[in-house]
C-alpha cells in the first residue's frame, strides 16, 4: 500500500495543479446560447380554381446566437511573499518574472506581491511589526521553534486530503511539524555534510564505489581495510585545524542524536559535554591509535591538507559539503569529478546530519483565503514539474554548477522525476552521488549561540583527545564546558 501511495504521488499531483487552475477561471464575456424563435406564417389550407383560402399559424424554432454576458469580477486576493529576486540578480530576476507570468494564468484572483525581506534571526521578531508576510521563508532548522514560538500558522487543514504531505521524507517534513504531528510549513530545500570519498580508491581496495559505508561503525572497518590494502593511504580524516576541529566534532556529535547549547528557563547552558560527544570523539581517537587509519598529523589536518591529500589520492574518506566539493571543481585543474563520491552522513543513530535548508511558513495572522492562495502559489512553484525545470535550466545558463551533492526533500517517483530534471542539466556525475541525495536524513542546525566561540572550544577538546593515547574523554569535555558556560554564555545570559 504504501508503495501504491507514493507511485501515483506524481498523478495526484497533476491532478491537484488542475484542480486549481480550474477554481481560479473568471466566466468567458461571450456565450452561445440556443433561443427559441416564434416565427408565424400563412400556410394555404384549401385551393379551389376560383379561391384560395390561408391560415395565419405559428412555429418555435430553436436558433444559436451570440449573447453578451457581462462576467463575474474576480475578487483579487492579495499575497505577499518574502525573498523577492535581487535586481542585480539577473537569473533570479528572470526566475520570479516567469514565475509571476505563469502563475497569473492559474490563478488571476491572485496579486502576488514580492517584499525583499530575507529571515534574519537577529531582526526577525521586530520585522514580525512591518508586518510579517503573509508566506516567508526560514532555515529548515530553525523552523520548529518559530512554530512553538506561534509565528506560523497550522496548514494542516489546508494540505491534509493534498498528496503533498506524502512526497516528502518523513525526516525532513517533521522539521516543519509540531511535536503532535500538525503541519506548518512544506519544505523547500535542504543539505548537509555528507562522507566524501575517492571511488578510484575503493575500487583499488576491492570495496563497491557504488556503496559507501552508511553507519561509524562501517567506516571504521572501512578505514582499516583501505589503510591496510593500499600503501600510503589513509581510510579516514577529519579536518581539525583552529574552529575546523569543533565544526567537525559537532557534526559528528548530531548524527549520535546531542546538543550542544540548549535554552533553560531563559538561559543558554552548554550541553555538548554528553554521550553523543563522548561517542564521537571515541570514534575519532580509536580511528588514530588503535587503527591507526588516519595521518598522524591529524591534529593539524586542515583545509590545505585536504585538498592536497584528497585530489593526490592519499585520502579515501573525510567528511565535507557541497560547497567544498564545488570549490573543488572550480579550481583544481588536477581533480578527476569522477573519482569523487558522495554518500550519506553516517549514522550514529539519528538519521541527521549539520545541515541547512528553507521552508516556507505562514503568517498566523493572514486571512483563510489569504493563506490558501499563498499555499497554492507555493505547492505550485514547487511541485510543477515545468516550473522545476525553468529554474534548474536558467541556473545552467548562468554558469552555476548543477548537480552537486544536495538532499532530495522528496521521495518516490516524484522525487525521482525532480531528480532526472538536474540530471539533465548537471554538468558533474550525479549519479555519483545518489547515496547523499536519496538519504532522506534529517538536518540540524548551527550551535545557536556564539557559534565561532562553540567551535573554537570544541576544536583544542579534540586536539587534546587526539594528541593523548589515554585521554578521559568525559572529564576534558565537562572542564570545557564549564569553563565555557562561565566564560561565554553567562556573558551572554547577563546581556538579556
Amino acid at each position: 500500500m504504501r508503495h501504491f501511495l507514493r507511485t501515483s504521488i506524481v498523478a495526484l499531483l497533476s491532478l491537484a495543479l488542475v484542480v486549481l487552475a480550474a477554481c481560479a477561471t473568471s466566466p468567458p464575456e461571450k456565450v452561445i446560447e440556443t433561443v427559441t424563435v416564434v416565427i408565424t406564417r400563412e400556410v394555404p389550407v384549401e385551393v379551389t380554381k376560383e379561391v384560395v383560402v390561408t391560415q395565419k399559424i405559428t412555429v418555435e424554432v430553436p436558433v444559436e446566437k451570440i449573447v453578451e454576458v457581462t462576467p463575474t469580477p474576480l475578487r483579487p486576493v492579495l499575497i505577499s511573499v518574502s525573498d523577492a529576486a535581487s535586481p542585480d540578480d539577473m537569473p533570479a530576476m528572470q526566475r520570479q518574472g516567469w514565475v509571476l507570468e505563469q502563475f497569473r494564468i492559474l490563478r488571476p484572483d491572485v496579486v502576488i506581491n514580492f517584499s525583499p525581506y530575507r529571515y534574519d534571526p537577529q531582526t526577525f521578531i521586530t520585522h514580525t511589526h512591518s508586518p510579517l508576510e503573509d508566506t516567508y521563508a526560514v532555515p529548515l532548522t530553525d523552523a520548529r521553534a518559530l512554530i512553538e514560538a506561534g509565528y506560523a500558522a497550522d496548514i494542516t487543514d489546508y494540505v491534509k486530503n493534498s498528496p503533498y504531505p506524502l512526497a516528502y521524507h518523513p525526516a525532513l517534513l517533521a522539521l516543519a511539524q509540531d511535536a503532535y504531528g500538525n503541519i506548518y510549513g512544506l519544505p523547500h530545500t535542504a543539505n548537509g555534510l555528507g562522507l566524501m570519498y575517492n571511488r578510484r580508491l575503493f575500487e583499488q581496495a576491492g570495496l563497491d564505489p557504488d556503496k559507501p559505508p552508511q553507519t561509524w561503525d562501517e567506516v571504521r572497518a572501512y578505514a582499516r581495510h583501505i589503510h591496510t590494502s593500499l600503501q600510503g593511504v589513509d581510510g579516514f580524516n577529519i579536518r581539525n585545524e583552529g574552529a575546523l576541529g569543533g565544526w567537525m566534532s559537532v557534526a559528528l556529535m548530531v548524527t549520535f542524536g546531542g546538543d550542544t547549547v540548549q535554552q533553560v528557563d531563559g538561559r543558554w547552558v552548554a550541553v555538548y559535554n554528553n554521550e553523543a560527544m563522548v561517542h564521537a570523539l571515541q570514534f575519532l581517537h580509536d580511528l588514530r591509535w588503535q587503527d591507526g587509519a588516519t595521518t598522524a598529523d591529524i591534529t593539524s589536518w586542515g583545509n590545505y591538507a585536504l585538498i592536497l591529500d584528497f585530489v593526490g589520492g592519499k585520502t579515501a574518506m573525510t567528511i565535507a559539503s557541497a560547497d567544498t566539493l564545488g570549490w573543488m571543481i572550480r579550481n583544481l585543474k588536477d581533480l578527476n569529478i569522477e573519482d569523487v563520491g558522495f554518500g550519506r552522513m553516517p549514522d550514529g543513530g539519528a538519521n541527521a546530519t549539520l545541515g541547512t535548508g528553507s521552508v516556507w511558513l505562514y503568517n498566523p495572522a493572514s486571512a483563510p483565503e489569504t493563506l490558501e492562495a499563498a499555499l497554492a502559489f507555493n505547492t505550485w512553484r514547487e511541485f510543477d514539474l515545468a516550473a522545476f525545470e525553468h529554474s534548474v535550466k536558467l541556473q545552467a545558463e548562468s554558469g552555476a554548477l548543477v548537480g552537486l551533492p544536495y538532499l532530495n526533500v522528496f521521495t518516490g517517483e516524484y522525487g525521482q522525476q525532480r531528480a532526472a530534471i538536474i540530471e539533465k542539466y548537471a554538468q558533474v556525475p550525479v549519479a555519483n552521488y545518489a547515496n547523499f541525495i536519496n538519504s532522506g536524513v534529517a538536518v540540524r542546525g548551527e550551535p545557536p549561540v556564539a557559534v565561532a566561540e562553540l567551535y573554537d572550544e570544541l576544536g583544542r577538546v579534540l586536539r587534546q583527545v587526539l594528541a593523548a593515547p589515554n585521554p578521559d574523554i568525559k572529564a576534558l569535555l565537562d572542564a570545557s564546558a564549564a569553563n565555557f558556560q562561565a566564560r561565554v554564555l553567562e556573558g551572554i545570559n547577563g546581556a538579556r
